[in-house]
Order: C-alpha cells, then sequence, then structure tokens
C-alpha cells in the first residue's frame, strides 16, 4: 500500500479522543502522527498487520525496531512506548495551531527528568489484542 493511502485511512480512523497519536505500519515501516489535539495523552496505535498482538513477540520486536528506526520512540519491557519530544515536534509540524509549540514545551518541561531527558509516555494500541486478550 501507498504511504499516501496508509495516511489517508489512518486520518480517517481518528479516535474520538484526540490525543497524540502515532499510527504504525510494521510491514512498511511507518509511523504516522495523526492527531495533535490533547497534550495530556499519547497513543501509538499499531495499524497493520491486522493480526499484530502484544502476545506475538517478533511483532513486539518488530514494532520496538519501527519506532527506533523512524526516530519516534522506544518500546519499554511493560509495552509502553517512550515518545521523543523532537519527533512528536517535527510530525506535528504544519497541522497544529499557534499556541501548541508554548504548550508542548510546558508538557516537555513537566515530563523532564533531574538529567533534563525527556520522554513521553505513550499507550500502545494493538489490532488484534482485544479478541486475543478476551479469549485467554
Amino acid at each position: 500500500m501507498a504511504l499516501a493511502s496508509f495516511l489517508r485511512r489512518a486520518r480517517g480512523r481518528r479516535s474520538p479522543h484526540p490525543e497524540v497519536e502515532f499510527v504504525v505500519d510494521l510491514d512498511k515501516v511507518t509511523a504516522v502522527l495523526v492527531d495533535v489535539d490533547d497534550l495530556s495523552a499519547y497513543r501509538v496505535r499499531v495499524a497493520a498487520p491486522p493480526d499484530a498482538s502484544p502476545l506475538a513477540t517478533e511483532r513486539v520486536h518488530r514494532l520496538d525496531d519501527v519506532l527506533r528506526a523512524t526516530n519516534v520512540a522506544r518500546l519499554e519491557d511493560e509495552g509502553e512506548a517512550w515518545l521523543r519530544p523532537d519527533a512528536v515536534r517535527f510530525h506535528a509540524a504544519g497541522q497544529v495551531p499557534d499556541d501548541w509549540d508554548e504548550r508542548f514545551d510546558a508538557v516537555c518541561r513537566a515530563a523532564a527528568t533531574a538529567d533534563g531527558a525527556v520522554a513521553l509516555r505513550a499507550v500502545v494500541v494493538w489490532p488484534a489484542a482485544a479478541e486475543e486478550l478476551g479469549s485467554a
């Protein structure tokens, strides 16, 4: 599937809660920012393949590889993604209101650790997780 088609499909499936959301295609090695409104919530949604699940170790490793290769985030053992603020800012460019940078800077200052490092915790949403976890 072409990247343009992937973007159209991903942007067409916006969450009813407009948190900052990256959509990741594990097959095409793409991570696309589709929502940037609510700076208090972050999500990484795996869009493809449709059978991707956190119960499949190879898919979890693949997600970490894609997030790192695209310089968007890293995946932790607990299944959370830690977004790079510079990646969020880069992907948000051109699609945010004038006050967004100032609000995002405040979020990053609040998230900074004692050594000045900043990463934003994101929930990872898998397409097959609900069905598999429900039947386990």
